[in-house]
């Protein structure tokens, strides 16, 4: 009888991990919770919706940039699994972060503004929330996020489970979380006014001066600046992407304010959805860094298999969301239907994620393929193209089941 070695673990195998990962998901739905709380405003302040999905965005290209790089450098043995006494690459990889976070953040206000004000939805008097809210909300959540994803990497890295599985679903999810407080504090500063106005001035210029002291600190690193050459490039063409999904979600607002459920399962969505591409994408990402690279017809062939395991959980989480989010809303809006929610999570998970499986594969070897490090590329190019994806999904999925009857 042949020896066909050891038997892998019952968690150790893609669907479980999977599950493990999207589960995480749910915490999202907690982030829409809490920006929901401003849907009276939505049509009198659109610039809150405006600037939502960018930073979210951003939060996604960011932190799928560090996680990325973190989860291969893991594997390589470039970064140790502690995060006392690490590697110099590791504190590199945090300066970066940082830098692109501010650059991105910057520009991505300043896009966002232009886009609002000639389209109508933004005031010339709204120049100092565009240019401020996004790199001060960024950073605040940068701080929490960048210990949290080390110490994720490390467990999951230590027992042996898959770092490019497991750790951006897991961070993604709970950086929804941070990354929605974070612009929720940022949007009550904004509101009171007065001195806080002079607060986050403050602010942000000391943002800017910690930016410029690490870019000039690490100006002779290679790694630092091939980081922040793919990764700027990259996460700023996101954060455009992120801005035109803002004006699009700000264009819902009335709808929005008639189904606050949807306020609740958007972060959830787009976060699932860029997770599905994540968890295909970077486990890509290793095995290229690895070695194990074939010809594209091959990855295509294999990646199949891996893409409708990751579904076939993906699907059943969708549901969750849709009830979830239903529980959330229901004590403050009775008339809100379940059947409603839950058709939406999943008709929008059905009709997107052979798209964004396709997308990670593709952009995963062409990247290695042109010498660029695919962590750097892969993970933001997914956040953005799954938000956009999601964000242009739902309006037609919602007139689909209205058509069906599903209101």
């Amino acid at each position: 009888m042949r020896d066909t070695g050891p038997k892998r673990r019952f968690y150790d195998s893609i669907p479980v991990q999977t599950l493990i990962a999207l589960s995480f998901n749910n915490i999202s739905l907690f982030a829409g919770g809490l920006i929901s709380i401003f849907t009276p405003l939505f049509q009198e302040a659109p610039w809150i919706l405006a600037l939502f999905p960018p930073i979210l965005t951003i939060r996604g290209g960011i932190g799928g940039l560090f996680s990325g790089n973190l989860a291969t450098m893991l594997h390589l043995g470039l970064i140790k699994p502690q995060i006392r006494d690490n590697t110099r690459v590791y504190w590199q990889l945090i300066s970066a972060s940082y830098v692109i976070t501010v650059i991105d953040t910057v520009v991505m206000g300043l896009f966002a503004f232009v886009l609002n004000l000639a389209l109508g939805r933004a005031t010339m008097g709204q120049f100092y929330v565009f240019a401020v809210v996004p790199p001060v909300a960024c950073v605040m959540a940068l701080a929490l996020s960048i210990p949290l994803t080390t110490i994720i990497a490390i467990v999951t890295f230590r027992r042996g489970l898959d770092p490019d599985i497991l750790v951006y679903p897991i961070l993604a999810s709970i950086n929804d979380i941070v990354v929605t407080a974070a612009f929720v504090t940022t949007i009550l500063m904004v509101l009171a006014g007065g001195v806080f106005n002079y607060l986050l001035a403050g602010l942000l210029f000391l943002i800017l001066g910690i930016a410029v002291y690490l870019a000039w600190t690490n100006r002779r690193i290679r790694f630092f600046y091939q980081t922040i050459r793919e990764g700027t490039a990259i996460v700023i063409l996101s954060s455009i992407f992120g801005s035109i999904n803002g004006f699009f979600l700000s264009s819902m607002g009335a709808r929005l304010q008639s189904n606050p459920g949807l306020v609740v399962l958007y972060p959830a969505l787009t976060n699932a959805l860029g997770n599905i591409g994540s968890i295909i994408g970077s486990t890509k990402t290793t095995s290229l860094a690895l070695g194990y690279a074939q010809s594209l017809r091959e990855e295509l062939r294999s990646v199949v298999s891996s893409i409708l395991q990751v579904e076939a959980v993906a699907l059943g989480i969708h549901v969750i969301f849709g009830v979830v989010a239903y529980l959330i809303v229901s004590p403050a809006s009775p008339g809100v239907s379940l059947m409603f929610l839950v058709s939406v999570a999943v008709t929008t998970n059905i009709s997107t994620f052979l798209i964004i499986g396709i997308f990670a594969l593709m952009i995963a070897y062409f990247s290695f393929q042109r010498g660029l490090n695919p962590d750097n590329i892969v993970i933001p190019a997914i956040t953005t193209t799954s938000d956009s994806v999601v964000t242009l999904a739902v309006t037609p999925v919602m007139y689909v089941l209205k058509l069906f009857g599903v209101t």
